[in-house]
Order: C-alpha cells, then structure tokens, then sequence
C-alpha cells in the first residue's frame, strides 16, 4: 500500500507505522519549528527533539480522535506540537537549572510590586480570553511562543498579511479594553 496526500488520514487513524512514516516526513519542518521557537531558550537540543518526537506520537496514539481534512490536520498536528512545547516549559521550570547568583546587583520585589504583576498578568489573559480563538492562537503563537508572523500562518493556513491584521486588531482590542474599562471580572 502506498501512502498519499490522498489516503495518509485514513491509514494514519488506523494505526499503519508507514503513515506515520508519511506524516513526519511531511510535518517534520512545521513541527520542528514550533518547538524550536518554544524551547530555544532552554539551548538543549535533546529536549527540542524529545518534545519533537512526543508530538508525533501523541498525534499517532490519538489518530482516531482526529476528524476533518488534510488541512484540519496540518492544524491539529500544530497545535499538538504547541502544547507539547507548552507542557515541556512547564516541567523544565519546576526543575530550574541551578547557578551562581550575585547577590549585589539582585534586585529584590516588594510584596506589592509582586501582586500588581500578577494580577496585571491576570488581567490580560481574561482579556485575551475574550478574543476569537484563531485570534488566542496567534497571539500565543507570537508572543509565548516567539513564532515569526509567517511561521504562524503556515502553522494556521493563512497569509502572513492575515496574521499581521488580527495581530494588529487584537492589540487594538486588548488596549481598548484595558484602557477603556470596557474589561471586568467576567471577562468583558
């Protein structure tokens, strides 16, 4: 049996290794990215490709989950990656890496300062909450994720001049609510 543009999703939801053979092979690029762009900061190219090869098989285990077409797929295979990166992030700062500290240019956080940060970081993601999803992605994709405006359309299937104008409104948006007081508790 072949594997083909055509067939890889039939064939990848019945659990054949040569589709998923066809998927990396195909995906590889797009998913190294995604990852590369989350992880980079760690500089630890085996937990790049730790967390490349995790997205791969999470998309295989989870084949039969997937619904849609070849471009639906391309998007779930994406956002895979996106939060197999996110998850990596996560258990590599409960397992921070130690070093030596100089204590004379430490600058130390009142309790206050503290709180205004946290909830100013709160804030923002009830704000971004209230933005469309494509809209949630991109903005995740950009600004936690470091992606390039281009790098976030192919991920998404779309333009770059799409990503540039939603990433244009949505910051509209976002100041708009936090300056105008149109935000509250709810959300909006």
């Amino acid at each position: 049996m072949k594997i083909t543009r055509d067939n890889f999703i039939k064939y990848f939801k019945k659990g054949k290794e040569s589709a998923l053979e066809y998927v990396i092979e195909q995906y590889a690029g797009i998913v190294k990215a995604i990852v590369y762009n989350a992880l980079k900061s760690y500089q630890d190219l085996h937990v790049i490709e730790e967390c490349i090869g995790d997205t791969f098989i999470g998309a295989y285990e989870n084949a039969k989950q997937f619904e849609g077409n070849e471009e639906d797929f391309r998007k779930w295979l994406c956002t895979i990656a996106k939060f197999k990166a996110v998850d990596k992030q996560r258990k590599l700062a409960r397992n921070p890496i130690i070093t030596d500290v100089d204590d004379s240019h430490s600058v130390v956080q009142s309790a206050e300062e503290a709180f205004l940060v946290k909830s100013e970081a709160n804030d923002l993601m009830k704000m971004m909450n209230s933005l469309e999803k494509m809209d949630r992605d991109i903005f995740v994709m950009k600004y936690f994720l470091n992606m390039k405006n281009e790098e976030i359309g192919k991920a998404l299937g779309v333009t770059k001049a799409t990503v540039d104008n939603r990433l244009y409104r949505g910051k509209k948006n976002l100041k708009r609510m936090y300056a105008g007081g149109a935000f509250n508790e709810e959300g909006i």
